[in-house]
């Protein structure tokens, strides 16, 4: 049987608490949150957060009256990351296809989520607002050796971009995945009248905050908000 990491829930983020054996169907969708990225590799490396990495190609969507309603999340993961998601649902899934157990993971990954807010901080000006799934299964394909996942987040409430500035950031807490726009998909957002600039503001985090980073060991949990001072800040500004 596979062992899976045991994350502790009083620690928020991505941290393994302890291995345990775990039965099937449970151990794949929780690696997103308990990182079994490394079984089979030996030992893990010794320090240095983030530990993997992902893509993000991100669609704002806006309603007829031009309001953003949601944000649409293609998560792009690492090959080694995907290589161990891929391989422990296909082992510990039930589906008759590797399309269902890839479907499982994909919502068992949301699900694990929650917890975290899926990892998205949206502003309407200085307020904030919720976002949660739209209740669609997620969709988790293999493409070129990279696992995609993909859901939809709807808005709390809709966001009139053209008379309020609308921020978001997306982001591990712990900075044990970095998260970044991927460099060819910048965040699209088409309205019907007017036009719109997305702005993405880099990282620049203080130089001891960077020596934190690196001095945590594989096993050790970064700060609840450590991740923060690695995330990128998109600002949207339509005319």
């Amino acid at each position: 049987m596979i062992a899976c990491s045991h994350w502790n829930p009083s620690r928020p983020g991505i941290r393994p608490h302890t291995r345990r054996a775990c039965p099937k169907r449970r151990c794949a969708g929780g690696l997103l949150l308990t990182t079994l990225l490394w079984l089979g590799l030996g030992t893990p490396p010794a320090g240095a957060h983030p530990h993997a990495w992902i893509d993000l190609d991100i669609l704002l969507e806006a309603n007829p009256q031009d309001e953003v309603i949601a944000i649409v999340q293609t998560w792009i993961l690492d090959p080694t990351y995907s290589r161990y998601l891929h391989d422990d649902a296909m082992q510990q899934f039930t589906g008759s296809t590797p399309e269902e157990r890839l479907a499982e993971l994909g919502r068992e990954i949301v699900d694990n989520l929650a917890e975290y807010h899926w990892y998205t901080e949206v502003y309407a000006d200085e307020r904030r607002i919720g976002a949660e799934p739209d209740g669609a299964p997620p969709e988790v394909t293999l493409e070129d050796r990279q696992l995609h996942l993909r859901f939809r987040l709807v808005l709390t409430e809709a966001v009139p971009v053209q008379s309020q500035t609308l921020r978001y950031a997306i982001y591990d807490p712990t900075y044990f995945v970095e998260v970044l726009h991927a460099p060819q998909a910048p965040p699209r957002l088409t309205l019907n009248q007017g036009l719109c600039r997305v702005d993405i503001r880099k990282p620049r985090p203080d130089p001891t905050i960077v020596a934190k980073a690196l001095a945590l060991d594989f096993n050790q949990t970064g700060s609840a908000d450590l991740g923060r001072h690695f995330a990128e800040q998109i600002t949207v500004h339509c005319d």
